[in-house]
């Protein structure tokens, strides 16, 4: 949380947490009040000279001016980070995996569920879970209804994509280690496939088989044996899967487009191209080192997921939005 004294001496108590609150306390005359802002993750206040406030978020960016009340002006509007990895859940709700928090898009504006520092991909399964890779290197289960969180894998180098398998094991994309990895019931972490350049994202096919999308290769992958069997290569850095019947779509973020493959013939239809995602990024060397608790800035990464009428929902990390493109023959 953060602490500030206005220019009447009274000290005002941010929460940075869910509870999204401001205290105001006065001292002299030993009295405080409670108000709710409505804005998650308050970070930071500042005062103008006529004393009013002015707050910032650390989950959703933007500036706004906040009342007494709580009531609150939008000075400079929030939006999303990225977003990263989005996935729907069974109810048909897009969550958009967003750095410091997981969000959910919508007509009225961006809704921050849950604040999970550096999340960068999002799965749901069964009971609402959510499934969460972490740019500090874990895995984990985030419950949202009982408000627990559970850890499922540690020490993974760079993890992005991630996807629940037909037995219901953990499979995740280890971008900086060039492997996938299968977090099982117990939470061994075994290795389904090592070698490769940069994975980013897995998904499954209707027979269950793995895919995998590798944008420094420029590749989908099908998972076999251990190895890596090509689907489709020359690619323009592929990263967000989904598979829709006997076709993978994926984001060709070089070309800025996407791209229907099919999984029997590999044939390729582009399906939309002009889409606003953000280009690769550097290489490891050219990035800042992070800690544990400090990461380096975190990979662009633009995911892929549908809705339940097949529709191509993208997060459009360029513009920091989420385009639901038309379903199948609309």
């Amino acid at each position: 949380m953060a602490v500030r004294l206005d220019r009447g001496g009274i000290l005002l108590v941010l929460s940075r947490g869910p509870a999204v609150l401001v205290t105001r306390i006065d001292p002299g005359a030993g009295r405080h009040s409670v108000v709710s802002t409505g804005i998650a993750g308050l970070d930071n206040a500042a005062f103008d000279a006529e004393s009013r406030m002015f707050v910032s978020s650390y989950a959703s960016g933007g500036i706004a001016e906040m009342r007494e009340d709580g009531r609150t002006r939008t000075v400079v509007p929030r939006g999303f980070g990225g977003p990263f990895k989005i996935t729907v859940d069974l109810g048909g709700r897009v969550l958009a995996a967003d750095h410091y928090r997981v969000a959910e898009p919508g007509p009225e504006g961006i809704v921050t569920h849950e604040l999970r520092p550096f999340v960068h991909g999002v799965a749901t399964g069964a009971g609402g879970l959510l499934r969460l890779t972490s740019q500090v290197g874990e895995v984990r289960d985030h419950d949202p209804a009982r408000g627990t969180t559970r850890v499922r894998a540690t020490g993974l180098n760079a993890p992005l994509g991630i996807a629940v398998a037909p037995d219901g094991a953990l499979v995740v994309a280890e971008a900086g280690a060039g492997r996938v990895v299968r977090i099982g019931a117990d939470d061994a972490v075994s290795v389904l496939v090592e070698g490769l350049c940069h994975p980013v994202d897995v998904a499954f096919d209707g027979g269950g088989r793995c895919l995998v999308s590798d944008d420094r290769l420029g590749a989908v992958l099908r998972v076999e044996d251990g190895g890596a069997v090509t689907v489709a290569n020359g690619l323009g850095a592929p990263q967000g899967l989904a598979v829709r019947g006997d076709e993978v779509l994926t984001v060709e973020v070089a070309h800025g487009r996407l791209t229907a493959i099919s999984l029997a013939t590999g044939e390729r239809r582009v399906e939309a191209v002009g889409l606003p995602v953000a280009p690769v990024g550097q290489k490891p060397r050219d990035r800042p080192e992070g800690s544990r608790q400090l990461p380096a800035p975190p990979w662009p990464f633009a995911g892929l997921a549908l809705a339940p009428d097949g529709a191509p929902l993208v997060s459009a990390n360029g513009e920091g939005s989420v385009l639901r493109l038309p379903p199948p023959g609309g």
